[in-house]
Formats: structure tokens, sequence, C-alpha cells
């Protein structure tokens, strides 16, 4: 029996769901421990299209209550979180012929406006066939219509989402937050609360921990942990499972001849799903996704030649300008959505609505798994997931008093506390820094970190040399490998890379960076050189097999 109180959450998974769990319990007052195996927001969260969007081709399913909570979950985001969530003006060419007519989509997209009442971008509008191309001109032109234009929002780096509910959790000192650290078993202990015992895969170091309600938000490993409880489930082996994953991944270009200046909603032609090729910081793009059933280890999931070949021919033949080859491509990457079990629909017709399910029935109470969800609608998610714990085990405080309710919806991320509108805030900010940083410096860094831009600059005027950017041509400095490690829970090469700094996702995927990143976090943790030597090592063996599979 583990010693201490229980806490009244486990969270176990630190993707954007997990995150977002542990930050709204925790701003309520309750002792929150999350476990993730590796980092946060690296799994599904880091491999997304990148975009906050109310699923306007959910319509199309008649999912409309999917499409309502997801156009004012954007809404929050582009709110609560400017410095990470923009606004992203999107186009759609209309065909002649095509798969949903043009009549279908002039439809959708009244309702879309309609379901977004109050939002804060311009509503659709149309252009017929010549103003199209006067705007559009790489477009293919043969049977265009027209076109559509609209507006959703876009997270260049869902993974600093995910960092920034982590922080938002720890900073309640309600939650306690563990990266690297893995779930081994579960078990029901004697006082029938659910027990984890989990182990720090870094230091080897185990521990043990029980709680009133755990929470499964290990997305697509959903599975995978509930096959760790010591009591036969209905998700056991060979029965039905809960996830039926399907994969989606994306290629990376550079900039490139006839390359659209707002992002593209397209049509493939071969088979009629729906792709995006979008604009992504200054001078990249990223192109996908593609939607195939998924039943490997999502621990080891990375795009074929096919899909890279489909993706490249599908943007030829819409931008026939691009004639992009597998040359182009710096790297793909894929991860696998934690959709429901649905293994006779096609994978483009899986719901992407959220479940909560509770395994009292298969005799395991107190536990309650996360299937589905989007990124854009991960905090309605989590609040619906705390109140379920909360009503359907009646979890009280301490004294007998109730939980009170969520206060994440008009509750901005650490990072947007009183920031206000993004570009205003980046004029006024870089129009007065002293600090002897250029002022596109100081502009990313607060595009990166929000109003916590500063927090790295004192570290600058700590010691000098942090100043200086991590390799030549590179935006980002030796001081926020320092800010990411002391402050953000950074513990590996690959965790400031990836997922602080995010230059991990530039064209040569942090392989520039790589030794400068090691040798600040050595001076930092007191790594000895072999150390260093490993963690670079790692990062470039991680690179070259994984989901970033990056190619000369």
């Amino acid at each position: 029996m583990p010693q201490g109180d229980p806490y009244d959450l486990i969270v176990i998974g630190g993707g954007i769901n997990g995150t977002g769990v542990a930050r709204d319990a925790a701003l309520r007052g309750m002792r929150v421990l999350l476990l993730e195996k590796n980092d946060f927001g690296a799994g599904t969260s880091a491999h997304s299209s990148r975009l906050i969007h109310g699923g306007l081709r959910y319509l199309a399913h008649l999912e409309f209550d999917l499409v309502y909570e997801s156009l004012r979950e954007r809404e929050r985001l582009l709110r609560n979180a400017p410095h990470l969530v923009q606004p992203l003006e999107m186009v759609i060419p209309l065909y002649q012929g095509a798969k949903n007519p043009p009549f279908l989509v002039m439809i959708g997209l009244r309702l879309y406006d309609a379901f977004a009442w109050g939002k804060r971008m311009p509503d659709h509008r149309l252009l017929g066939r010549k103003a199209f191309l006067e705007r559009y001109p790489s477009v293919n032109a043969a049977r265009l219509l027209g076109g559509a234009v609209y507006f959703d929002a876009q997270a260049n780096f869902p993974e600093r989402l995910c960092v920034e509910n982590a922080l938002s959790a720890l900073e309640t000192g309600h939650a306690e937050l563990r990266n690297h650290t893995e779930v081994t078993a579960i078990r029901l202990a004697e006082n029938g609360l659910p027990c984890v015992a989990f182990r720090d895969r870094l230091t080897g170091r185990e521990g043990v921990a029980t709680a009133q309600v755990l929470i499964n938000a290990a997305g697509p490993w959903v599975d995978d942990l509930l096959r760790r409880t010591d009591r036969r489930m209905a998700v056991a082996p060979n029965e039905q499972p809960l996830i039926g994953g399907t994969k989606g991944s994306h290629i990376v270009v550079r900039r490139f001849p006839g390359a659209p200046a707002t992002a593209l909603y397209a049509e493939a032609q071969s088979d009629g799903r729906p792709f995006f090729i979008i604009p992504w910081r200054q001078d990249y793009y990223l192109i996908g996704t593609t939607d195939l059933h998924f039943d490997g280890n999502p621990d080891h999931v990375s795009a074929t030649m096919d899909e890279v070949a489909y993706l490249l021919a599908e943007t030829n033949a819409i931008l026939p300008d691009a004639r992009l080859t597998p040359d182009d491509v710096l790297y793909t990457y894929s991860g696998i959505r934690p959709l429901p079990h649905a293994p006779r629909q096609k994978a483009g017709k899986i719901t992407r609505k959220h479940l909560v399910r509770d395994h009292a029935s298969d005799g395991f109470p107190r536990l309650l798994s996360l299937i589905g969800g989007k990124l854009t609608t991960y905090r309605r998610l989590a609040e619906q997931t705390v109140d379920a714990a909360i009503c359907r085990y009646r979890l009280t405080r301490p004294d007998g008093r109730p939980w009170g309710r969520s206060v994440t919806g008009n509750l901005p991320l650490p990072g947007a506390a009183g920031m206000g509108e993004l570009e205003r805030y980046v004029n006024e900010q870089t129009a007065m820094q002293a600090v002897d940083l250029p002022a596109e410096a100081v502009a990313h860094l607060i595009r990166l970190y929000g109003v916590r831009y500063r927090a790295v600059l004192a570290l600058c005027k700590e010691e000098a040399s942090l100043k200086a950017p991590l390799t030549e041509g590179c935006a980002d400095l030796r001081a926020q490998v320092r800010y990411a490690v002391r402050t953000e829970m950074a513990r590996t090469v690959a965790d400031v890379l990836l997922r602080r700094l995010c230059c991990g996702l530039n064209g040569d995927a942090g392989l520039g960076a790589v030794e400068a990143v090691a040798q600040v976090m050595a001076d930092e943790l007191g790594w000895s050189e072999e150390k260093r030597q490993e963690e670079v090592a790692a990062y470039r063996q991680l690179i070259g097999r994984t989901a970033l599979a990056f190619k000369k």
C-alpha cells in the first residue's frame, strides 16, 4: 500500500488532453499527478496539421454539435493564447465535377459562419473564376468555377500549447508533473482506490501512487495502458479495443514556385479526400494529411513513400507550377489519431468527437479513459473529464465542500496573461527593449513565450554569453535552453529542440544546433562529457528513425 494521502486525480499521458485535464483540475484546487512516458506533447499533439479549426468537413457528416463546439473553442484559444494561435486565411478552389459540389461547400460555409457567431474574423466570401484566378493565378484553372475564402486558425507549435498547459498546472502548487516517467502497472489498492506503479525512464527511479480517480489520457496508447491492469477488463488483449487509430502523415517543404500566400484546402483528384497546403512560419509549407487505418505500434510510425508520393502528386495537380519531387521534401512526420475503434468505417468518416469511458462496468472502478478528441477542443474535453470524475465518484474537498466549476474558459495561458492583441504587443515591446538584441530577435521570443519572454531576457542579462544564437542564422538563443531546463521541465536535448524552442522543426531538423544545446544543458545540469555526447547521439538517432524522418 502506497504511503501518503492519495491524489485527487492521477493523469496518465502528457499530450494536449492530459495536460489540459491536469490544468483544469489543478486550477480547481485538486491534487494532481501527471505521468508522461516521453515528454509533454511528444505524441499525437506534435504531429497534427497544426490547425485550430471548426471542422468544416464535419458538416458533411452532420456533426453539427462538434462543429459548434470546435468554433467556440477556436475563439477561446484566439483570445487565451494569442501568441500561439493566430487567424489563418483559407481558400477552397471550386471545381466542376468535384466530389463535394460547389453548392454544398457554399451551404457549409454559411452554416460555419452562423455557428461562429460573435467571432473576431470575417465571414466567408465567394469569388468567381476570373477574380479567383487574379488572386490565385497558380491554381489549376481546368474546370475551375471559382473559389471560397474563409478563416480558421493556426497553432504553429502545438507542442508549446502542451507545455503552457503543464506550466499552468504546475504553478497552482496543486500539481506534480513528471515527464519521461512510464506507468508500469495499474491495480486496485486494498482501500479500493486505483494505484499506479511508475518508473523514470532516464534515472530508473521507481514509485507508487494512489488517487481518487485515474484518468487514462494516453491517446493512441490507451489500450496498451489498459493491458497493464491486474484485473480482467472488457478491453483486455484479444478483445475489442477502444482505440482504432488512423495515421496522418505530412511532408514539409520550402516555399516553391506557385506556392499560395494563404492556406489552400483542396480535394485530392485521385480519391476525393480533402488535404491542406499550409504556409508555416516564414519559409515552409506543410502538406497533408493522409488518413489511413493503423494497427501497429504508435511508438514506431512514419510516412511511407506511397504517402509522400500521394501528397506530392496532389500538390502538383492543384498547383501545376510547383513540380515538387521527393528531393524537395525536407522531412516528413506522422502521428496516430486516437479515434474510436471502428474497423468497418472508412478512416475519414470516423467521428472526431471525444468520449469518456468509465471502466466501472469492466471491473475497474474510478478509472476513466479518454477516446478521440481534437487539438481545437482539448480545453472542453478537459473540463468535461474533470466534471465526470467529480460527479460520478462524488469527489469533494478534504473539508467536504464541493469542487468548483472549471475556470479555464476565460483564463489566458501563462504566456498570454495581460498580452491583449499580439501584433500591438510585439510592436510596443520591441520599441522599448533596452537589451542589446535585434528587434526581430525580441519579436521571435514574444511569439514563442508571450509575456514570459522577459524571463528569457533576464537570463541574457544574467550572463552575456547566453545572448548568442545557437548557431549562425538561428533565431533562438542559448538563454532559451537554460530557460527550458530551469522553468519548462526540459530534460533531454530532444525536449529542448523539438518541444521547447521548436527549432528542431527547421529545415535541418535542428541538427545544426544540437551541439550548442547539449553544451548549455551540460553546463546547467552538470552532465559529464560522456553524457553530453550520449545526448547528441541520441538526438541524431531519433531524427534518423522516427516521425521526423529527416532527409538531406
